[in-house]
C-alpha cells in the first residue's frame, strides 16, 4: 500500500524501500544525512521520509535489488554456504519467501493469499499443500505425527501446524507468482521462526 501526492506520485515508505532495493534501513537513513552518495532521492514532510515509487521503480530498472555479498577474511573462521543454488533469480525468490514466518504466515500473508492474490480455493490448496510438505517433512523424520487438518491442529498442536503452514503459505506465495524455480525442499529448508510465534502480524 502506498500513499499518494499529488505533485510526487506515488510515495513509499522507508520499510518498503528497503524490501524492494534491498539496501537496509540504516543504509537509506545514511543516504538522507548524505545525499551526495544517495543512489536516489526521497521527499521529506517534517521528521518523516518517503521514497517516491517511480523513482524507485527507474533505479531498480537500471541496477536491479542490491545483491548480497559474502566476503571472507584473509584468515580467520569460515563455514560453508549453506545453499547450492547459484541461479540469482532463485536465490532472489527465496529470500522474498523467506520474509514469511511463523509470526505472518497465518497473518498478514494468509489475508494476502485469500483476498488479493486471486488463488482459487486458497484455504482448501494451503490445507493440502500443508499435508503434502509435512508428509515430506514425515519422509525424513518418521517419528513425526501424522498430519492433523490445519483448521484442527493450531491449538492442539502447534508444533506440527506452525511449521506445516509456513511452508503451506510459501508454496502458495511462489504458485501464485509463477516461482517455479524453488522446490520444496528449499521452501522447508527456510528456518520457519517461533513456534508457536510470540505474536502474530
Amino acid at each position: 500500500m502506498t500513499d499518494y501526492h499529488p505533485i510526487y506520485g506515488e510515495l513509499l515508505t522507508s520499510r518498503q524501500t528497503s524490501d524492494l532495493t534491498g539496501y537496509t534501513m540504516n543504509q537509506l537513513r545514511n543516504f538522507r544525512q548524505r545525499t551526495d552518495t544517495a543512489p536516489f532521492g526521497f521527499v521529506r514532510q517534517g521528521g518523516t521520509s518517503w521514497y517516491r515509487k517511480d523513482d524507485i521503480e527507474a533505479w531498480l530498472e537500471k541496477n536491479g535489488a542490491v545483491e548480497y555479498e559474502y566476503v571472507a577474511p584473509p584468515s580467520g573462521i569460515t563455514t560453508p554456504l549453506r545453499s547450492t543454488v547459484t541461479d540469482a533469480k532463485t536465490r532472489e525468490h527465496l529470500a522474498e519467501l523467506a520474509k514469511i514466518t511463523t509470526k505472518n504466515a497465518w497473518g498478514s500473508h494468509g489475508t494476502w493469499l485469500t483476498e488479493q492474490s486471486g488463488l482459487s480455493d486458497a484455504h482448501n490448496r494451503v490445507n493440502e499443500w500443508a499435508e503434502e510438505l509435512w508428509n515430506l517433512h514425515r519422509s525424513d523424520n518418521p517419528d513425526a505425527e501424522e498430519f492433523m487438518a490445519l483448521n484442527f491442529s493450531r491449538v492442539d498442536n502447534p508444533a506440527q501446524y506452525w511449521p506445516a503452514i509456513t511452508w503451506a503459505v510459501r508454496k502458495a506465495t511462489a504458485f501464485v507468482r509463477g516461482w517455479n524455480d524453488v522446490t520444496d525442499a528449499e521452501i522447508m529448508e527456510i528456518p520457519v521462526g517461533e513456534v508457536p510465534p510470540s505474536k502474530v502480524v
